[in-house]
């Protein structure tokens, strides 16, 4: 049973003004039938204020306005009688308007703030059905959210602190369509998203909506690596933090060793080719290789024996493995039971390609990974290109981890050195960041190691956005759902 007191207490309307004639229940609404309490008004035209009536009628809105929902399965809707009012000073004729509702008399402010609320863990479509409106009303609340409040929302609170540690970074809306995102470190949030990653944009951001206060307290900065974004944050700011990201780092070390092992994957398959046909392979992928390329191919093949592994590394992989103390037939299985080792053929190497098996770590290894990796190493790796990638990204990995810049000189010139062209590219990618490195190394300690992890959990937050994307195909919608992810209060909407 509804009574008119616990509506009160809910409806956020203002009593003063507001007065309910008469309310009751129809399928699954709630309708309240309201009017203005007082005999006057203000003109929109003059904005003064106006008590002369042109009739003394109370028209009826041709329309309900949403209000709130009430309950799971109930709807609040607002029926308003309106008086038809004519201004003695502009002579304006107009309908009165109020304070709850929006310019377009389609709904009131707020049915504003449960959008506004609920639109980015919500659908559309469950949002149509639970307020009872239809799609294009709640897609004209959702484009007027302003796309700039999220770069202004925390400019009070930058200007409170002390010191401001700037975070900047970038991920893909779609392809290359790229969105930047910049966060603090001491409030760790995100304070601007700008819709692309090109310096005039950052600059623009720094110079225009970031207060000059707060350029003096910025003390540090990290841009991941990105001299486009150095340069800009530079003028205001002397001091970077030029870590590297390790992930990057990694990957590109995985994709080294990935790269190797399709080119010795595709030799085995076209059976045993020479070293200067290897190099051959990797300009195109296999799929792309016709049957001419490989007869060609078969015809340079050597009818001596299998070229020996070549023993740069060989001693080094075997006592990372320690595979002379593993006992084939004392291994378990997942369920704790004594399983027969068996070694894989050929064929079957080819097939399952084993590319998990490389991209792990040696110290994350079972017993049975060991020696089915050693196995590949000793039977199917026959120039030793596999093994000596796998070495060098496994080198790379613990020098990172222990901190050890003359590690790093070392691998690098051992890429250098090899005379797989790939494994030379990671020469390359060293160089490149070889002062971020370096500063990394140097500033961090075994106990505090800088990472960007704040950075990259704001992405990883944004592409969780992007994932659930609830009928938004555009990038000022993306935009303006992350708004609504991350400033929850005071979105500013123009009505």
């Amino acid at each position: 049973m509804y009574t008119l007191p616990i509506f009160r207490n809910i409806l956020n309307l203002n009593w003063k003004k507001v007065l309910i004639m008469w309310f009751y229940e129809e399928s699954k609404r709630i309708i309240f039938e309201i009017r203005w309490k007082y005999n006057n008004t203000i003109c929109p035209n003059c904005s003064l204020n106006c008590n002369k009536r042109q009739d003394k009628k109370l028209h009826i809105q041709n329309r309900l306005v949403p209000h709130m929902p009430y309950g799971w399965n109930k709807m609040i809707f607002l029926k308003l009688y309106k008086r038809y009012f004519r201004c003695t000073n502009c002579n304006t004729k107009f309908y009165e308007k109020f304070e709850f509702e929006s310019n377009h008399w389609i709904y009131s402010n707020q049915f504003l703030e449960y959008i506004q609320w609920n639109w980015w863990f919500v659908s559309w479509n469950k949002l149509s059905e639970l307020y009872q409106t239809s799609k294009s009303v709640i897609y004209s609340i959702l484009h007027k959210i302003d796309l700039k409040l999220i770069n202004q929302r925390w400019i009070k609170i930058l200007e409170k602190l002390d010191e401001i540690w700037l975070w900047v970074d970038e991920h893909s809306f779609s392809g290359r369509d790229m969105i930047l995102i910049i966060t603090e470190l001491k409030t760790w949030e995100l304070i601007a998203v700008i819709d692309w990653i090109t310096k005039e944009k950052l600059d623009d951001w720094i110079w225009n909506e970031l207060p000059l206060k707060c350029h003096k307290k910025v003390k540090w900065y990290n841009t991941d690596m990105n001299k486009w974004y150095n340069a800009s944050l530079g003028k205001i700011c002397g001091n970077p933090i030029w870590w590297v990201d390790k992930f990057h780092l990694w990957q590109e070390a995985n994709k080294v060793v990935d790269y190797v092992r399709d080119i010795s994957i595709n030799t085995l398959a076209m059976n045993f080719v020479k070293l200067e046909d290897v190099h051959k392979l990797g300009k195109r992928k296999w799929t792309k290789i016709t049957k001419e390329d490989i007869k060609e191919l078969n015809n340079n093949q050597t009818n001596k024996k299998k070229v020996k592994a070549m023993q740069k590394y060989k001693e080094k992989a075997d006592q990372r493995l320690k595979i002379e103390d593993i006992d084939p037939k004392d291994l378990l299985n997942k369920k704790w039971e004594v399983c027969d080792y068996q070694e894989i053929t050929c064929d079957y190497f080819i097939e399952k390609w084993y590319r998990l098996l490389f991209m792990k770590r040696e110290k994350n290894l079972s017993w049975q990974e060991k020696l089915r990796i050693n196995q590949i190493f000793r039977e199917f790796d026959y120039l030793g290109f596999l093994q000596e990638s796998r070495t060098l990204k496994e080198d790379f990995y613990d020098a990172l981890d222990d901190l050890n810049m003359n590690e790093i000189d070392r691998i690098r010139d051992d890429a250098l050195n090899s005379e797989h062209r790939r494994i030379q590219q990671f020469w390359r990618t060293i160089k490149r960041w070889y002062k971020w490195i370096e500063w990394y190394i140097k500033n961090s300690t075994k106990d505090f190691k800088f990472t960007n992890a704040l950075t990259e959990s704001i992405n990883n937050l944004c592409k969780v956005v992007k994932r659930v994307s609830h009928w938004f195909r555009t990038k000022e919608m993306y935009i303006r759902k992350l708004t609504a992810k991350f400033c929850h209060k005071n979105l500013q909407i123009y009505t």
